[in-house]
């Protein structure tokens, strides 16, 4: 009762307070405060998250916080970091900076996020749909003069305990010269605060080039650790894991092709005690707006995998466009670094593989289509999965449009040999920019018995709505299927809710 109290107090001081006069932040200040509450009626569970971000800057100074709020947290350990009823501030900057032509100078002390290359060696970064944030604590600076840029950092990322022991070092030197040789190199190191416990190093080398109509990328990257080499390898290995990435671009007229490779083997770089990811090498997955596409993923494993992406779009005319995609993605064979590590002899297995089309018309200025039609298997469930997308878009005038999206999927477990269907079925009415609500409607039809046919259903309204130039407000109200929500292959499991849930952002 009290949490469905909240609900009513936090809507009816969004709408009150447009009727305020906006207020006027000195120059230089700017806040942000985004909130998320919820309250599952079959579970009777009520969940409060908070972000309270203010940021300051004058001339060449910038400071800011970032305040938090869980009641309670997520109950996974890797996402909570042991902040399960937690009040507090959770990131703070100072930052300094200074530039002129040909040089320029940045420091920030304090908490910060990083991306080195493609994230091969780095990706620090905070993803609030997957409940992630791996930021440092400690110094980076950048550097450049000329064509020159010289990124170097110390810090250290949040354990599952909430504690911050590993000590992360980086240096990346980056060449921008023609855009036809853009070259770079990354050393990295983490030390465990562990007596006698060795330090892992890791370090790549990279290029960007792209001339004409090609753009392309390419990085090799290795791996050492004193301990592993002398204790699974007896000391006759100089390296305990490689990482290699490539990627190109081509265009022509109407026509464009898109090409990822991957290779990576034991190149995970974690903390001592595998809580904290460093890196996050690219997936070359494909990530779908549309519900059922993404319902059976494949999380990204940088110890173990190898694979490829090629990706086609051809844009017909203004608008008429046509996309065509295949990945596939194995895992490695006996003379992997990973499998000896292990003492394993085990063949390469494909995890995921994946095809999808999708083909969009506009056949005038009010109505659009776009079909997709797709297919995938992996190895994570065991299932296989053909999914087919409708999706209409009608424009009474350019503010008033009405969308209906039918997804259909075939699935079969290959374990259990069982075979059955989702269906989602949403409708959308947008007053662009004010608001907009939706319907949405999914049904699952089972029979994990032979002649015994089980449907499960859910339903639920969202509706968002923009309250004068600052506040977004939307509230979901039903039921929604449990589900794994996966970006660039880290992925988060999404248990069903049947409730309220209300999403609040306010911007000055």
């Amino acid at each position: 009762m009290k949490k469905s109290l909240l609900f009513i107090v936090i809507l009816a001081s969004a709408l009150f307070a447009q009727e305020l006069p906006t207020p006027k932040l000195p120059t230089g200040l700017s806040i942000m405060n985004r909130t998320k509450a919820s309250y599952d009626f079959d579970n009777k569970t009520a969940i409060f998250e908070d972000w309270l971000n203010i940021d300051y800057r004058y001339e060449n100074f910038s400071a800011g916080l970032r305040y938090e709020t869980f009641k309670p947290n997520d109950p996974s350990p890797a996402i909570s970091r042991g902040k399960e009823n937690y009040s507090d501030i959770a990131f703070k900057y100072f930052g300094v900076s200074f530039a002129n032509r040909n040089s320029r100078f940045e420091l920030t002390a304090g908490n910060f996020y990083a991306l080195i290359g493609r994230g091969l060696i780095l990706r620090s970064y905070e993803d609030r749909n997957l409940r992630l944030d791996n930021n440092l604590e400690g110094a980076i600076v950048k550097a450049g003069y000329g064509n020159f840029r010289l990124t170097m950092l110390v810090g250290s990322a949040a354990n599952s305990n909430n504690e911050r022991k590993d000590i992360l070092s980086l240096a990346d030197l980056e060449y921008r010269g023609p855009k036809w040789f853009r070259p770079g190199v990354t050393l990295a190191s983490n030390k465990p605060d562990v007596p006698g416990v060795a330090r892992t190093d890791i370090g790549s080398l990279r290029l960007q080039s792209s001339f004409g109509a090609f753009d392309g990328y390419v990085e090799y990257g290795l791996k050492k650790n004193p301990d592993l080499q002398n204790g699974a390898f007896g000391g006759k290995e100089n390296f305990i894991g490689e990482g290699f990435y490539a990627s190109g671009s081509f265009y022509y007229d109407i026509f464009s092709v898109t090409g990822e490779y991957k290779y990576y083997d034991n190149f995970g770089f974690r903390s001592f005690d595998q809580s904290i990811n460093y890196n996050q090498p690219p997936a070359t997955r494909r990530d779908y707006s549309y519900q059922l596409f993404n319902r059976h993923p494949s999380t990204l494993d940088p110890d173990n995998e190898q694979g490829y992406q090629i990706e086609a779009n051809a844009v017909f005319t203004p608008k008429s466009s046509l996309m065509a995609q295949y990945s596939e993605t194995k895992t490695l064979g006996n003379t992997s670094y990973i499998q000896r590590i292990y003492g394993q002899n085990l063949d390469p297995r494909v995890k995921f593989r994946e095809f999808s089309a999708q083909y969009s018309n506009e056949w005038s200025s009010a109505f659009k289509t776009t079909i997709a039609l797709g297919y995938n298997e992996e190895l994570d469930e065991n299932t296989k999965n053909y999914t087919g997308v409708f999706d209409m878009r009608y424009s009474f005038d350019p503010r008033n449009t009405i969308r209906l999206i039918a997804e259909h999927q075939q699935t079969h477990n290959r374990t259990t040999d069982e075979k059955y269907f989702s269906d989602v079925l949403t409708v959308e009415y947008l007053n662009s920019p004010k608001y907009s609500i939706a319907w949405v409607s999914e049904m699952k039809t089972r029979e994990p018995v032979a002649g015994n046919t089980i449907r499960v259903f859910w339903n639920y309204i969202l509706g968002t709505v923009k309250l004068g130039e600052h506040t977004d407000l939307s509230l979901l109200a039903g039921s929604r299927e449990a589900g794994i929500i996966c970006i660039g292959g880290v992925c988060r499991y999404e248990p069903e809710f049947r409730g309220l849930e209300l999403k609040m952002t306010n911007r000055f």
